[in-house]
């Protein structure tokens, strides 16, 4: 199930899921909500607005920065780049913590994915053949 969120600034509505957003930047009480379909600014706080999104899917990387683990498309030492180009920051102190969650949201999207073609954790269908690795 991914529910409709409806973003409002000024006198501007647009409606967005949870899957199509990338990240979001907070700055002074306003946050940018960067979708696959572009921008929208709104008036909150990031930690509120993480909280109506789906859990285990969104990582906090920064006080200021929520991103969507679908878009990741690396994580280095200081920084995340995202599958659109953008390079969000990374806190010292959340590194650590936002590497082992995406590591593990990565382990559980294989096992979805093996689960969906018949496989075990292992690889192995159900007639006992092993798939390649990929």
């Amino acid at each position: 199930m991914n529910r409709e969120i409806t973003l409002k600034w000024r006198n501007r509505r647009t409606t967005v899921t949870p899957d199509e957003i990338v990240y979001i930047e907070s700055y002074n009480r306003h946050l940018t909500v960067v979708t696959v379909n572009g921008k929208t600014e709104i008036v909150g706080k990031l930690d509120e607005f993480v909280k109506m999104l789906p859990h285990g899917e969104f990582l906090s990387v920064h006080k200021s920065f929520a991103v969507n683990m679908r878009y990741i498309k690396k994580i280095n030492r200081c920084d995340v780049t995202m599958t659109n180009g953008s390079v969000v920051p990374v806190s010292v102190r959340r590194k650590s913590a936002a590497v082992r969650e995406y590591d593990f949201y990565c382990k559980s999207a294989e096992n979805t994915e093996r689960a969906a073609k018949g496989e075990n954790a292992d690889g192995v269908s159900a007639s006992g053949r092993k798939w390649p690795e990929k």
